[in-house]
């Protein structure tokens, strides 16, 4: 792996999964806005951070060894990775963060956690319709308009 593209990731990695959390955390003391703290959540929450970080390790496996490349943008896959969750849904990278964040959420019970969780979501959806999905469209031809059929954006 490239230098740059492993310091993106690392980037992107530590603002989504670490720094916007405890600003949102932050926030909601700020805003004084209720924390749920439920022992049974909380060990819901920690399952759904292991879960959502096993999809991620998984997804960045494949797009690795099957599509040649890394999910960072500045190096991204040669080959169109269509196989095992991807068959599923065509954006499984972006589900399991959103898992990890709800993992988090029922861990720490900070109500801001779900505002940051709905934030994230729109964002995921407006960058994967207005510039992934474009990108991947000219990219792949025909074989990407063949997968937009087989596989849901989400779930």
């Amino acid at each position: 792996m490239k230098l740059l593209t492993f310091l993106s990731a690392l980037i992107y990695g530590l603002l989504i999964l670490f720094i916007f959390p405890i600003l949102f955390i932050n926030l909601n003391s700020l805003l004084s806005l209720p924390v749920f703290l439920i022992p049974l959540l909380k060990l819901i929450g920690i399952f759904l951070v292991l879960i959502g970080g096993s999809i991620w390790l998984y997804c960045t496996g494949m797009f690795y060894f099957i599509g040649k490349g890394t999910p960072v943008p500045i190096d991204p896959p040669k080959h169109l990775v269509i196989k095992g969750i991807y068959k599923r849904t065509r954006n499984p990278m972006y589900l399991s963060v959103l898992i990890i964040i709800f993992g988090y959420f029922l861990f720490f019970g900070h109500l801001a956690l779900l505002m940051y969780l709905a934030s994230l979501a729109g964002f995921f959806h407006l960058f994967v319709v207005l510039y992934e999905e474009p990108t991947l469209k000219k990219k792949f031809g025909k074989s990407y308009f063949r997968y937009l059929k087989e596989a849901p954006r989400w779930i």
